[in-house]
């Protein structure tokens, strides 16, 4: 299965070079959601966008990364993991062509962020299908964790650069300098990465557009709730017997997604290979694994959705001090990310991970506190995001390794795919959860407070009949009600009150994210308990985790 990068031997740079390309793409992806949390303020100042136009910039991307990205690590396995992997970077460097140039927030999230989200959806489970086929035991979690640590990299480096050049030239230079980074991956790849033999296995497409409709209604339905409302319709397209689509939506993703895994199980019982192995289903160490994986991007969301976006649209951060905000965060997940592996490889990764996890709480319980009306607590909210980093390293250095470790070869490396598309799904998940709580929160709470506040008749009555009141500066909402002929008085308290609405909202959202994490907990249950170095990291005996498992020869 191991094919040596140009064939040197298992020491020196050559022989990490395939790893460090993949972990520069992975810059590149990170990067990427790093400038669209960044964007906010420009997309909403230069392109007049609505923070649910933003929220489903960042759905788009995670639902059709999510969706395809199993399809990818299938597509690896078929037509060898490089000519997946330059094929998505090519298509990446596109996306961020056209978010370079899209005059109008309707392009960016259904052209630029499409794009980027199906070239994403090829590159990423790439990157881990070939370090599984280049790298074995420490190695293997050597080049796990520098993906990890490239993760914090990206958060780290790319919102300064980014942030210092909004600041300066526009966020349209930003996507332009991410283009050509992919540009310069996909040559680097052609040069250095080595060729992967194919395995010519069926291409699950039937399985494929049943996941990608399942995860589309889900994820939509969720993001939808705080415009088009839970069960009363606040503003939506249309609705079911008087209620909004958007629980239906969510609920028939769900069963479709049911519907799925019991096709799936037939197709591989009939075919030999399926989109979702059997293997990736019934053993109990790779859905643990998934559970890590999918919870790192699930913080990785909310930070970005949440305490970004409160730095810059509250406290008025401009793009390079938010960068130096998040860089908090970054640091300390890419010295946990790559530092683990590295020094802690005997600890037992199942105490790596809760106390990663405990981190995460942590990181939570200080942001809520760490909030103020008007912006916040600098020294708190600077723990908070050290602890957020920390403890996604903690989680980012063992989730790759507990999947593989349970798998045969070719699952282990089909296996990306579906990590990928837990990172992704997780995230936007989160994103639609967390932001619902933070928009929907925000509207009934400030609508509580106008109805019980002494307001005129008339200004009481607009702001009932007001769907959605959105997440804004201070600036933004008293130029939203400018048009009211509202007293100086009923202003300032109109004023106070949404502050204090969107501050008890964001805590909501902080709530939500530990309720997000602590539900995580039981699946943990079946993470090994001894180190790496021990003797865990052994890959699996072919008929061990699939009734189709082939042999290292096969890949």
């Amino acid at each position: 299965m191991t094919t040596q990068a140009k064939d040197s031997p298992n020491t020196g740079i050559l022989f990490w070079i395939p790893a460090i390309i993949g972990s520069l793409a992975q810059v590149g992806t990170s990067g990427d959601n790093s400038v669209l949390g960044m964007s906010t303020h420009e997309f909403i100042v230069q392109l007049g966008a609505s923070m649910d136009q933003v929220q489903m910039a960042n759905i788009v991307y995670s639902l059709l990364a999510g969706a395809l990205m199993v399809f990818g690590g299938m597509l690896g396995i078929a037509k060898g993991f490089k000519r997946v992997f330059l094929a998505g970077a090519l298509i990446a460097c596109i996306g961020e062509v056209l978010a370079a140039v899209a005059p109008s927030m309707t392009l960016v999230v259904w052209g630029a962020r499409t794009v980027m989200g199906t070239g994403a959806a090829l590159m990423v489970p790439s990157i881990l299908g070939i370090i599984v086929s280049l790298y074995q035991g420490k190695q293997r979690a050597i080049a796990f964790g520098a993906v990890g640590a490239a993760t914090g990299l990206a958060a780290a480096l790319m919102p300064i650069g980014a942030g210092y050049i909004m600041d300066h030239f526009g966020y349209q230079v930003a996507y332009a300098f991410l283009a050509v980074w992919f540009l310069t991956i996909f040559l680097s790849a052609c040069l250095w990465i080595p060729a992967i033999p194919a395995n010519p296995i069926r291409i699950d497409i039937q399985g494929t557009l049943i996941v990608c409709l399942s995860l589309l209604m889900f994820i939509l339905g969720c993001s939808k709730i705080s415009v088009w409302g839970l069960v009363h319709p606040l503003d939506p397209p249309f609705t079911i017997v008087g209620i909004s689509p958007a629980p239906f939506l969510i609920v028939a993703g769900i069963a479709l997604a049911g519907l799925a895994l019991v096709i799936e199980r037939r197709v591989e019982a009939r075919h030999g290979a399926a989109l979702v192995p059997q293997s990736f289903v019934t053993t109990p160490q790779v859905r643990s694994g998934l559970y890590v994986t999918g919870l790192i991007f699930a913080i990785f969301g909310a930070v970005f959705f949440v305490n970004v976006s409160w730095i810059m649209v509250v406290a008025g951060y401009n793009g390079t001090m938010t960068g130096l905000a998040v860089s908090a965060m970054a640091f300390p997940m890419m010295f946990t990310s790559i530092g683990v592996p590295r020094f802690f490889i005997q600890v037992s990764p199942q105490r790596i991970v809760t106390t990663s996890t405990a981190l995460a709480v942590i990181g939570a319980l200080l942001s809520q506190l760490a909030l103020t009306p008007d912006g916040f607590d600098a020294p708190i909210m600077f723990i908070a995001m050290v602890a957020f980093g920390a403890g996604a390293g903690g989680l980012s250095s063992q989730s790759a390794m507990i999947v593989s470790t349970a798998l045969n070869p070719r699952d282990a490396a089909q296996s990306s795919g579906i990590q990928c598309s837990t990172r992704n799904v997780w995230q936007a998940a989160a994103v639609a959860i967390i932001g619902s709580t933070l928009l929907f929160g925000t509207t009934a709470n400030f609508k509580d407070a106008v109805h019980s506040a002494d307001i005129s008749a008339p200004t009481q009555a607009y702001v009932n009949q007001l769907p959605v009141i959105g997440f804004m500066s201070n600036q933004d909402f008293e130029d939203s009600i400018g048009q009211l002929a509202a007293t100086p008085a009923e202003s300032r308290l109109l004023l106070h009150a949404y502050k204090q609405a969107r501050l008890k909202a964001a805590k909501y959202a902080f709530w939500s994210l530990i309720l997000i994490i602590l539900l995580h907990l039981p699946g943990f249950l079946a993470i090994p308990k001894i180190g790496w170095g021990k003797g865990s990291d052994q890959p699996k005996p072919d008929h061990d985790a699939s009734p189709h498992g082939l042999a290292d020869d096969r890949l």
